[in-house]
């Protein structure tokens, strides 16, 4: 089983959305990131990550979510948004400071719409 499943959707761009199935972990964080250089390699530039199915986020967690950023940063933007995130998940990001590069969204369509 994959950590995340992916989908494709449209708004004034192609949008990649990889909602997460499983808690990042030590064990998952490489294959996270596997499928984040493969996407951006395959031609994603706009990635929405989906948190829904999860309360709470490892610190390896939140590393994953900055080194997927960087991935798709290469290309310049703001290529990463987060959707559906949990208070206490919301909260440890605004306190580590990713909130000032990465927005998130209470929905995945939301995000998705905010690309232009």
């Amino acid at each position: 089983m994959s950590v995340v499943q992916i989908s494709q959707m449209n708004s004034t761009a192609p949008v990649t959305v990889f909602r997460l199935l499983e808690r990042v972990s030590l064990d998952n964080f490489a294959e996270l990131e596997s499928i984040a250089k493969e996407a951006h390699a395959n031609g994603t530039r706009n990635l929405v990550l989906d948190l829904g199915a999860h309360e709470s986020l490892s610190s390896i967690g939140v590393r994953a979510i900055v080194v997927m950023h960087k991935i798709l940063a290469k290309d310049g933007g703001n290529p990463l948004k987060l959707a559906r995130v949990a208070g206490g998940i919301r909260e440890v990001l605004k306190i580590s400071g990713i909130t000032t590069f990465i927005d998130i969204f209470d929905s995945v369509d939301d995000a998705v719409k905010s690309f232009q």
